[in-house]
């Protein structure tokens, strides 16, 4: 399992925009204090001064007078987290986008294409610095934690061997499991285990009554390096798509601009939605979702991008900053494609590159695929 970090990325991002920035003090405005400016990020050189996330501008600026604070850009920071995970996809189809700047994929089966894995590891590396100009660094081991606490001693590629993660997890400080709730680290500080080491000769019986039952197993299995996850695929599935977009300040509904933005991603693939579904969250990360119709799909993509915006101002009321939205489409002719296909939904297949063309060229009508149709055997297409 490889653990891939790009540490400091936000800054890594805005220093390949603007080369004059690096070897700077660099710190982003925080976008959610307009009244109070304060910091938001600050990069290494920055925190080795003694600037913090938090501190407010003005002092910042007293104390660090060379520092250069620039304007936050979350989404630019957001898709090229998503350039990441498709960056990986092309080394394995298995892996997860943590953190910023953050992934976990699996390695293992892909000796056969690439060859060993320490040196696939490097490969990786390295092609992630040519093509996109991020300094990255990795961890390998089979376990999961072993491999990201190993990308983060930024030795470039660090090798966790089979046998050694819970000697090399052992010294780790407990602090570091960002997912402990505060409350069960204290509870575990003030019986003196502070570490990983110190955790790893607990029996389970006694963890499960300093945790729960739930949590027990994992956290033994992590502090010993024993935890093997099965990670999800990269990639969407064939015929799927799903397109985030973070707002940043959280704004009233009416000033997200949804629909230009659906819009945009309705028209990125000209084949007709076979399933569409809005979430968003809002300041207190609550979820909320709208799912569309059947006959909103066989709408124009304009009309439809409308409906969505519609449906979001009826969900999302004055009172709810919205921070986060996604969109997620299922394209085709109305069912996924199975492996023995009848001869009717064969022909209805074929007919979706020419719906392709007839969108394109009359992207204000609707081009209704045979599924729409009256009738269950139809293979007409309508306009």
């Amino acid at each position: 399992m490889l653990a891939m970090w790009v540490p400091e990325l936000p800054f890594q991002l805005a220093c390949g925009r603007d080369g004059a920035l690096r070897e700077r003090p660099l710190a982003f405005l925080n976008p959610e204090t307009p009244r109070t400016p304060s910091l938001w990020f600050v990069n290494r050189l920055g925190r080795a001064e003694g600037l913090a996330p938090g501190l407010p501008l003005d002092q910042a600026l007293r104390t660090l007078p060379s520092l250069r604070v620039l304007d936050p850009a979350p989404q630019v920071w957001w898709e090229a987290q998503v350039s990441l995970g498709d960056f990986l996809q092309q080394w394995t189809p298995q892996g997860q986008l943590l953190r910023l700047g953050e992934a976990l994929v699996e390695l293992q089966g892909t000796q056969g294409l690439f060859g060993p894995l320490p040196d696939t590891a490097e490969r990786i590396r390295q092609e992630l610095s040519r093509r996109h100009g991020w300094e990255g660094h990795g961890g390998l081991s089979l376990s999961a934690t072993a491999a990201q606490f190993a990308a983060r001693t930024e030795h470039g590629l660090a090798c966790v061997g089979e046998g050694a993660e819970a000697v090399f997890l052992a010294p780790q400080p407990l602090v570091r499991l960002a997912d402990l709730a505060p409350r069960l680290r204290e509870r575990l500080h003030r019986l003196g285990l502070r570490s990983f080491g110190d955790l790893q000769p607990v029996p389970l019986p006694v963890l499960v009554e300093l945790t729960n039952p739930k949590l027990a197993p994992d956290l033994r299995a992590r502090v010993r390096g024993e935890d093997r996850p099965r990670l999800p695929l990269l990639a969407e599935r064939p015929g799927h798509a799903r397109h985030g977009w973070r707002l940043q300040p959280p704004c009233l509904p009416e000033e997200a601009g949804l629909a230009a933005r659906c819009l945009h991603w309705l028209w990125s693939d000209p084949r007709s939605p076979r399933r569409l579904a809005l979430r968003w969250w809002d300041v207190d990360g609550e979820l909320h979702s709208w799912r569309a119709a059947s006959e909103d799909l066989a709408a124009p993509p304009l009309a439809l991008a409308r409906r969505i915006q519609e449906a979001f101002l009826a969900g999302a009321t004055r009172r709810v900053l919205v921070r986060e939205a996604e969109l997620r489409l299922a394209w085709g002719l109305g069912q996924e494609r199975a492996l023995f296909q009848d001869p009717l939904q064969a022909r209805l297949d074929r007919l979706e590159p020419v719906l392709a063309r007839l969108r394109r060229r009359f992207p204000d009508q609707a081009i209704l695929p045979g599924w729409a149709g009256r009738g269950d055997t139809t293979l007409e297409t309508s306009q």
